[in-house]
């Protein structure tokens, strides 16, 4: 049994990533303000623009999200 602490959980690369998928899903758009993407988070209590980065850049290494200036979108 793995043991992990939930504030631990929180600021994995993987859970930060769910939340900001699931915003692009919530949204139904095909691009999306990572100011959006910024509230999004902060209502998920992560306020630190370092999850952001962390979220941004594992998206983007398993190839699932594209970004460009302020805009990012899901790959289709």
């Amino acid at each position: 049994m793995m043991n992990v602490n939930s504030n631990e959980l929180r600021t994995s690369a993987m859970y930060i990533g769910y939340i900001m998928l699931k915003e692009i899903k919530k949204q139904n758009t095909n691009k999306i303000s990572i100011f959006d993407i910024s509230k999004a988070l902060s209502k998920a209590g992560i306020t630190n623009s370092r999850q952001l980065i962390i979220g941004l850049s594992f998206l983007y290494s398993v190839n699932i999200i594209d970004f460009e200036e302020a805009y990012i979108w899901v790959k289709k």
